[in-house]
């Protein structure tokens, strides 16, 4: 089990039995192999370790484990006698199995959507904008240390070599990829699948979500739908797109019982088809992410205490923060509160001011001069041609709309 394996994880040398493999460690499809299996065990142990070490002074929250999400870093590195091993990471973690279900937020200061893994994105967003400052610090150590470089073709920095993003989570992504259970001989049996919405508490396929409740209402996309569009645009989104090429998930660890791991990656990574090479500006690319069983970790009996309350938290926080699920704010009593009003350091207000400190610092100041959140982006336009092409390719396989909320965009600083 993952607990076992804890003493393991938090030495991340090579043991003996694993120097041949050394001489292996490829690429194959752009993906960098290095011992998967040895990979999946380290990413549970350590997903779990973070979260039982940042929840220790809050057991009440600690049933949340039973919906759990981790991003974690990989980055090859030298030891001193100067053979290669692998350093993980846990840099952003999410808890939670629920949407809010209330009238739509036109503020900015609102999380809609508090699964597990959309919370750990967002948390991710924190992350990476906490490394772009890093980036422009004076000190050389700091830039070291930093997981950006600079690109020789472009204004924005990308990932530094020897370092990829990998996904944990403890629950099938809802969706397409939870509710697909069957063998399909069919080619292009996934090309059909539909997008589906959490709305007023249920998932819906797209053709039968109401209009109105979709207009007036919060209708976020299910997770397995995100996953499916982050193998095209990447996990960074709009803004961070106007400063970082795109940033995309190498493997996924599913710690669920309940995995089927080729039908988990069809869905994901062939929904979309083939032929995108011809078709993305640069930097983007079609990367399949690869789908991997690793342990459970979490609570042997889930309560439902997952359904009411979120929790996130990023390298370099000094605590968790936990929102109230069915609002998408800041509970009473949560570690960290960020102010009087009880907006979460995850939602789009919080992430638009992290974007203009950053923006002002690397001398995008004309970014920080438009009028709105959504003017800001709609100017990211490569990456916004690039989700369009998502969007479309979802139409043409009869998936339904991929409705955007321009209207809860629309707030200023």
């Amino acid at each position: 089990g993952a607990a076992g394996l804890l003493s393991l994880a938090m030495n991340p040398g090579i043991p003996k039995d694993r120097e041949d493999t050394l001489d292996q460690i490829g690429q194959k499809e752009g993906h960098i192999f290095w011992g998967i299996e040895w990979d999946k065990n380290q990413i549970a142990a350590l997903s779990s370790n973070k979260f039982d070490v940042l929840l220790k002074m809050w057991p009440q929250f600690h049933e949340c484990k039973s919906h759990l999400a981790t991003f974690v870093l990989i980055r090859e590195v030298l030891d001193a006698a100067g053979h290669p091993f692998n350093d993980y990471k846990v840099v952003a973690m999410g808890a939670g199995g629920s949407c809010c279900s209330g009238l739509l937020c036109y503020s900015g200061t609102m999380v809609h959507d508090c699964h597990a893994i959309i919370i750990a994105r967002r948390a991710l967003l924190r992350f990476l904008y906490k490394q772009i400052l890093l980036f422009f610090e004076a000190d050389p150590k700091a830039k070291e240390s930093c997981i950006f470089e600079s690109s020789a073709d472009s204004h924005q920095l990308k990932l530094k070599p020897k370092i990829s993003l990998h996904l944990y989570t403890n629950q099938f992504p809802e969706g397409a990829a939870r509710n697909f259970y069957f063998k399909c001989s069919v080619k292009n049996c996934f090309d059909n699948l539909k997008l589906e919405y959490h709305a007023a508490g249920l998932l819906v396929p797209a053709a039968y979500l109401n209009p109105s409740l979709a207009g007036a209402k919060v209708c976020c996309l299910s997770g397995s739908d995100k996953m499916c569009c982050w193998t095209i645009t990447g996990v960074q989104g709009a803004l961070l797109s106007l400063l970082i090429q795109p940033l995309y998930i190498t493997t996924v660890v599913l710690g669920s019982q309940k995995v089927f791991n080729q039908e988990m990656s069809d869905i994901t990574n062939k929904r979309l088809g083939d032929g995108w090479e011809g078709v993305l500006p640069p930097s983007y690319k079609k990367q399949d992410i690869i789908f991997i069983s690793g342990d459970y970790v979490g609570p042997a009996e889930t309560s439902q205490i997952h359904n009411t309350v979120s929790i996130n938290w990023c390298l370099g926080d000094k605590d968790i923060e936990v929102l109230d699920s069915s609002k998408g704010i800041i509970i009473e009593g949560s570690p960290f509160v960020s102010g009087p009003s009880f907006s979460s350091r995850l939602c789009k207000r919080a992430l638009y001011s992290y974007f203009q400190k950053v923006a002002l610092l690397v001398g995008h100041s004309y970014l920080t001069e438009l009028p709105t959140y959504h003017s800001v982006k709609v100017e990211a336009t490569v990456y916004q041609t690039v989700k369009d092409l998502v969007k479309q390719r979802f139409l043409s396989n009869k998936a339904g709309p991929w409705n955007s909320k321009n209207l809860v965009d629309c707030f200023s600083s």
